[in-house]
């Protein structure tokens, strides 16, 4: 049985994820001159990246509760981590100088193994949560120095630490969700909850489609 909030929220944040890419991809055919750096297009793919990290978490608590399940898991890394490898391999070859090496699909990947870990002892994920949020946003302890290590800018960086507070932030929050009765008896949108079932598709066709549509477009001009 599937969570329909969890399908409709997952929904959101594709339809967000094109809307992003859609303008990022403008800028970088030379149709618009926008700022990514700061501000509001600074803010929202971060905010993109939390709700699909987010929605993991919370999946997690469906398919790994009271145990883990784990060749349905390995099953499942092994097809998030080999569309993981097709982002790194297409955008080297495409941006050698911004390559993903480990963005947003690489930390599904492995904050899903870390999460079915801890998904069955709460009290420690709560520890870990903590943990993280303290030595980030507290002790301003980053991991930004891997980036000027590797000299590899990257168009998507979400490093396992800190995002892997997201997935627990789902992974706790969810079960007192499910109890809401409004998002428990929440009905199926479709337009919402299709895009939601198979994100993990659009994640990857969507982006080609976008570039390749606004570089015939920026070459009609």
């Amino acid at each position: 049985m599937r969570a329909t909030y969890l399908d409709n929220l997952r929904g959101v944040a594709v339809y967000w994820m094109i809307l992003f890419h859609f303008c990022y991809d403008m800028r970088v055919v030379g149709l618009t001159d926008w700022n990514f750096s700061s501000g509001f297009w600074f803010a929202f793919p971060r905010i993109i990246a939390f709700t699909f990290l987010f929605c993991v978490g919370l999946s997690l608590n469906f398919s790994h509760r009271p145990h883990v399940r784990w060749k349905a898991l390995g099953m499942r890394s092994l097809k998030i981590g080999g569309a993981a490898a097709i982002v790194s391999l297409s955008t080297y070859l495409a941006f050698p100088e911004q390559w993903i090496y480990f963005g947003t699909l690489h930390c599904i990947c492995l904050g899903s193994v870390l999460g079915a870990l801890v998904v069955n002892h709460r009290r420690f994920a709560l520890f870990l949560l903590i943990l993280i949020l303290f030595t980030q946003y507290v002790l301003d302890f980053d991991i930004s120095y891997i980036s000027s290590v590797l000299k590899r800018p990257s168009m998507d960086f979400i490093p396992i630490y800190p995002w892997f507070w997201a997935i627990l932030s789902g992974m706790l929050i969810g079960p007192y969700l499910s109890k809401i009765k409004a998002l428990e008896n929440m009905p199926e949108i479709s337009w919402l909850s299709t895009p939601g079932r198979h994100s993990l598709k659009i994640y990857l066709l969507h982006q080609p489609l976008i570039y390749g549509l606004l570089w015939g477009v920026k070459s009609l001009l």
